[in-house]
């Protein structure tokens, strides 16, 4: 199987993948994983960045960069909220893997998770996701 994921930055890997059983994948992913509903790969991409790059500088407000990746979405410091509105459902959800490519592939094949083509939003929608993940620079 070709795992294409996209790479961005360093050593993290994003894929958008259906998902058949979320009960069942959900608690076995590690702490360097993360599915996630969003309209976007832009909006992900742009979310996972501010969430590395804040655990980079010790401004993070989750304990986990897969929960700070959800604030991030959502726009809010609330982790009740953002997993209500973002966190991984029965679908269509975005893998993003904080690790190696390995690690990325594995987790596809251990649960069967099919790769899709990357959705992508126009300027007009992801413009509105964009400030809305950046709003957790400022609360």
């Amino acid at each position: 199987m070709g795992i294409e994921m996209e790479k961005v930055g360093e050593n993290v890997y994003i894929s958008l993948v259906e998902v058949e059983d979320v009960e069942k994948v959900i608690p076995s992913l590690g702490a360097d994983v993360q599915l996630v509903r969003a309209q976007c790969y832009e909006q992900v991409t742009f979310a996972t960045i501010l969430a590395v790059r804040s655990f980079n500088r010790g401004t993070n407000h989750a304990r986990t960069l897969g929960g700070e990746l959800l604030l991030r979405l959502a726009g809010t410091l609330q982790i009740n909220e953002a997993i209500r509105k973002y966190g991984a459902a029965n679908g269509e959800n975005y893998l993003v893997v904080f690790g190696n490519s390995g690690e990325a592939s594995e987790v596809m094949e251990r649960f069967h998770l099919r790769e899709k083509p990357l959705s992508r939003c126009g300027w007009d929608v992801l413009k509105n996701l964009l400030e809305k993940a950046a709003l957790v620079e400022v609360l």
